[in-house]
This record gives structure tokens, C-alpha cells and sequence, in this order.
């Protein structure tokens, strides 16, 4: 009985083997060679995609195309391109038009939930190019994070820091924080504010100020240059200035009037006091 029943089995196993052998071979012969077309026109598409993304980039280096927008557009046309040798590669295979169209319904959808997020990328990277809040080459703040905009891509953008670091955003988290653009303007503001001691004489130092600053050939702003004391702090008085610099050269501005107020300070005798405490003892 029980060897009738281990027979039956290893029949079983063996029919159904050989069935799969045979449908194996049938495939083969019947859709065996529109598989390998397939593949191959797959492979000479995308080899020709990646040709039509350069040729693109090319002419769009050419042209009077935002340097924000050229990266972005050519890895749009990549990315049709490649859909449309999918579908071609698919119909090759002997996948039918209804057939095809039902499933990449049914992907699109699939995908469309799974990757939310990264469609939400896509949409903000249009915003971004359309909108324009930055472009490439803009010197920007997004939270703790600033830098120069290298590249605009469709998923991310990507900012250059001050240290030589590479910093991937992705563009929806850019359109829903706040950024401050500090290239949006040819020029910048150089705020100032100076400690001197309470026993310095307000008026000679202000006017120090004034000519050091009208003197400077950074400064833009020489005619309506706001100058004045702006608070009695605790150890010292202080001094409120604004320059109007170059966007280019704010960081040499800043460095060269910084020395020039310190050597004329130090040379008119100006003190600028560090933080003291007084504590008057009580007489016993």
C-alpha cells in the first residue's frame, strides 16, 4: 500500500515536470524569439535614451535656456524616451495593446502610491523652475543648511556649502521650508554693531565711523550711510552701521572693514571693553 502510494507520487512529480519541460519548449519556440527582439530593442533604446539625453543637454548648453532648467528638462526627455521603448519592447514580446495598457494602469497606480513622495519631489521641482524662488548658482539658507545651488535634478536639489560639502535636498522639503535666497539681490547689507566704553566720545567716534566707511571703496551706499547708537548696554555703548556691499564681494568687504575699524580704534584710543561685572562691598 504503501509503495502504490510513494509510485503514485513520484509519478505525479515527474508528469508534472515534464509538463513544465514541454510548455518550457513551446514558449521557447513560440515566443522564444520575440523575448530575445524584446531585449535587445530594449537595450538599443536605452543606449539610444542616454544619446538623446546628452544631444539634449548639448542644446540646451547652447541656448538661452535658465541653467536651473537644463538639467531637470534633459532627464525628462530621458525618462519619455525610455518609457516609450518599454512600450514598444513590451509590444515586441507579444504583450497586447489592452494587456498593456490595463497593466501599466494597474503600475502606475501601484507605483503612484508607493513612491508619493517621490512624485511630490517631481511636482516641486516644476514648481521650483517655474517659480524660481532660487536658481543654479545662488548662495542659499534651507534651515541649518546654506550653500551655493549646484544643480536643480527631479527628485533633488544639491547645494555646495562653504566647507566643501555636498548637501542632497529633496525638492519638496525645499518648497515647504523657508529659504532665504541671499543672491536675489545684486547687492547685500553688511550689519555692524560696534562696543565701545561709556567714557568714549559719541560724536568723534561716530564720525570715525562715517569717514571710514565713505572711504571704503566696498561701500556702496556712501551717501545715506546709517550710522548711530542703538542701545546702552551693560558694559558698553553701541554702535549701529550699514554698508551696502557687492553680493560677490560681501565676505572681503566684511574682512576689510573689520581690520580698519579695529586699527582706528586702536590708534584714536577708542576702547571697546569686554563684558565686567562690578560688586560693591558692603562696609562692615
Amino acid at each position: 500500500m504503501e509503495t502504490n502510494a510513494v509510485t503514485k507520487v513520484v509519478t505525479d512529480e515527474i508528469s508534472i515536470t515534464a509538463k513544465f519541460i514541454s510548455d518550457l519548449k513551446m514558449f521557447a519556440i513560440t515566443k522564444g524569439l520575440d523575448l530575445v527582439e524584446a531585449i535587445i530593442l530594449f537595450i538599443i533604446g536605452y543606449i539610444l535614451c542616454r544619446y538623446i539625453r546628452k544631444a539634449a543637454e548639448h542644446i540646451l548648453e547652447k541656448s538661452n535656456v535658465d541653467p536651473s532648467a537644463k538639467t531637470f528638462i534633459s532627464e525628462i526627455i530621458f525618462f519619455f524616451c525610455l518609457a516609450i521603448v518599454a512600450i514598444v519592447a513590451l509590444g515586441t514580446a507579444g504583450v497586447a495593446a489592452g494587456t498593456l495598457a490595463a497593466a501599466f494602469g494597474g503600475v502606475g497606480l501601484a507605483i503612484g502610491l508607493g513612491l508619493k513622495d517621490n512624485i511630490g519631489n517631481v511636482a516641486s521641482g516644476i514648481f521650483i523652475l517655474i517659480f524660481r524662488p532660487f536658481r543654479v548658482g545662488d548662495y542659499i539658507q534651507v534651515g541649518s543648511n546654506q550653500g551655493t545651488v549646484t544643480d536643480i535634478r527631479i527628485m533633488y536639489t544639491l547645494i555646495s556649502t562653504l566647507g566643501n560639502q555636498m548637501i542632497v535636498i529633496p525638492n519638496s522639503s525645499l518648497i515647504n521650508s523657508v529659504i532665504k535666497n541671499y543672491s536675489a539681490f545684486e547687492t547685500r547689507n553688511l550689519e555692524f554693531t560696534f562696543d565701545v566704553g561709556y567714557g568714549t566720545n559719541l560724536p568723534k567716534c561716530i564720525a570715525l565711523l562715517k569717514q571710514i566707511f565713505t572711504e571704503d571703496d566696498y561701500v556702496l551706499n556712501k551717501k545715506n550711510l546709517p550710522v548711530y547708537v542703538s542701545a546702552l548696554a551693560e558694559s558698553s555703548i553701541r554702535i549701529y552701521v550699514r554698508a551696502q556691499v557687492d553680493r560677490q564681494k560681501y565676505f572681503d568687504a566684511q574682512n576689510e572693514l573689520y581690520i580698519r575699524v579695529k586699527e582706528a580704534f586702536d590708534q584714536n584710543g577708542i576702547d571697546i571693553p569686554f563684558p565686567q561685572i562690578v560688586v560693591h562691598q558692603a562696609k562692615e
